[in-house]
C-alpha cells in the first residue's frame, strides 16, 4: 500500500510539472512583450473615455524599422512611433505594453486580436477586413527605392530593369501598385529589413525594395552604406500611411476615440519632428 501511494504521489508530481511546464510555455505568448510602463498616465481633459479604477492595457505591437521605431537590446522602444503612441496612450488613459514582432508577425498577431495597434500599414481591401484605419492617416505616403551590392553589375533605371531579377521585399508589405502585381521578376519575402540586407549582401538576392528613408536611416545605422548602393529608379507612391487597431481587440469600438486621441498626437507635431535619440529619454 505505502510503494502504492509513493507511486501515485510521484505521478501527481510529474503530471503537476508538466502542467506548470504548459502554462509557462502558453504565458510566454507569440511576441516579446517588453517595456510596460510602470507609471499610469495621467487622465486629460481630451479624455472622453469613462474607465474603471484599473487602467487597460494597449498592446503596441512594434517592429524595428528606424527611425520609426527602433529597438536596441538593454534599452526602452525608442523612436517617432513610441513617442506619438505615448501621447494617444495618455490621451486614452490607457497603459502602453510595447509587444515587439518583425512587421509579418505583427500584421498576424492584429489579424488573430492577440495586439491592439501598429503604426505604419497601408490600407488594403484583405486588410480592412481585421482593421480599423484610424483617422488622420501618419504619413501621406513614401518614397519607394531599390538597392543592390555596391559595384555590382545590377543597375535599376526604371521598372523594365526588374526584368528576370530576385528582389527581396518584406512579408505582408506593400509597395506600388505595379511592383505588387508584377510577375517578370522573382520575389524573396523576408520577416525583417535586416534579413533583406542580409539576403542581398550574401547574394542570395539581386536586389531589395523598400522606403527610401528608412532603409537610408538603416544603412547608416549599421555601417553598410558602401556596400549597398540606392538604385535611381524610385515610386513616390501616395498610399497613405495609418495607425491600425485590430477589429478583434477588446479596444476594437473605441476607433473614434483613438482618431481624436492620434488628431491630438499630430497637432503637436511628433510625426514631424526629427527624431534624436540624445534627447528622447530612450524613446523608441
Amino acid at each position: 500500500m505505502q510503494l502504492i501511494r509513493e507511486s501515485f504521489g510521484g505521478a501527481c508530481m510529474v503530471f503537476k510539472a508538466t502542467i506548470f511546464f504548459f502554462l509557462a510555455i502558453v504565458s510566454f505568448g507569440l511576441a516579446s512583450e517588453t517595456h510596460i510602463n510602470a507609471e499610469p498616465a495621467h487622465q486629460t481633459d481630451a479624455n472622453k473615455v469613462k474607465w474603471p479604477d484599473t487602467q487597460p492595457v494597449l498592446r503596441f505591437a512594434i517592429n524595428h524599422f528606424p527611425p520609426y521605431s527602433i529597438l536596441s537590446e538593454g534599452k526602452p522602444p525608442a523612436g517617432i512611433n513610441v513617442e506619438a503612441m505615448k501621447i494617444v496612450a495618455e490621451q486614452l488613459n490607457m497603459r502602453l505594453k510595447f509587444m515587439e514582432c518583425p512587421f509579418a508577425r505583427c500584421i498576424v498577431l492584429l489579424e488573430k486580436g492577440l495586439v491592439d495597434v501598429f503604426v505604419g500599414v497601408t490600407h488594403s481591401a484583405e486588410r480592412e477586413e481585421f482593421l480599423h484605419f484610424i483617422e488622420p492617416p501618419v504619413a501621406p505616403g513614401s518614397v519607394q527605392t531599390f538597392y543592390a551590392r555596391a559595384g555590382s553589375s545590377i543597375s535599376i533605371n526604371e521598372f523594365a530593369d526588374l526584368d528576370g531579377l530576385i528582389v527581396g521585399l518584406l512579408r505582408h508589405s506593400l509597395y506600388f501598385p505595379e511592383f505588387d502585381k508584377a510577375t517578370n521578376f522573382a520575389k524573396v519575402e523576408a520577416n525583417t529589413h535586416m534579413q533583406l540586407i542580409d539576403l542581398l549582401l550574401n547574394k542570395r538576392i539581386d536586389a531589395l525594395v523598400g522606403s527610401e528613408r528608412r532603409f537610408n536611416y538603416l544603412l547608416h545605422e549599421q555601417g553598410l552604406s558602401n556596400k549597398i548602393s540606392q538604385q535611381t529608379f524610385h515610386v513616390a507612391e501616395n498610399r497613405k500611411v495609418y495607425l491600425a487597431l485590430s477589429k478583434h481587440s477588446v479596444h476594437s469600438d473605441l476607433a473614434e476615440s483613438f482618431s481624436k486621441a492620434l488628431s491630438y498626437a499630430k497637432n503637436k507635431g511628433v510625426f514631424e519632428t526629427p527624431f534624436d535619440r540624445s534627447s528622447s529619454e530612450e524613446l523608441q
